[in-house]
């Protein structure tokens, strides 16, 4: 039987000291860790986003006339009635998820 495999990897970050006095004083001990570790997830999904951005406005920046007037047909075209959304909904809600509204 193979070993597990680690579910887990150890990072370590060094952080500005402001941060870290801010965090012992206002953060009880039990949970700065999670706190830190929140802040750090939500500015690397930032930094992700933000990437995503430019490589977006990239690609619009590259593509020709004839592309751009071919995705704005193919928008024009698709439209999405209301009996549509709803039977959306309705899927979500006999699969679990939460209801609307």
């Amino acid at each position: 039987m193979p070993a597990a495999r680690r579910q887990y990897e150890i990072v370590s970050v060094s952080l500005p000291r402001a941060l870290v006095k801010r965090a012992n004083a206002v953060i009880p001990k039990a949970r700065r860790s999670r706190v830190i570790t929140s802040m750090l997830t939500s500015f690397l999904d930032s930094v992700a986003r933000r990437q995503l951005e430019r490589d977006y406005a990239a690609y619009y920046r590259r593509r020709s006339n004839r592309e751009a007037k071919e995705e704005r047909e193919l928008l024009g075209e698709w439209k999405l009635t209301d009996q549509e959304a709803w039977d959306i909904l309705q899927l979500e809600e006999t699969n679990g998820r939460r209801k609307a509204g």
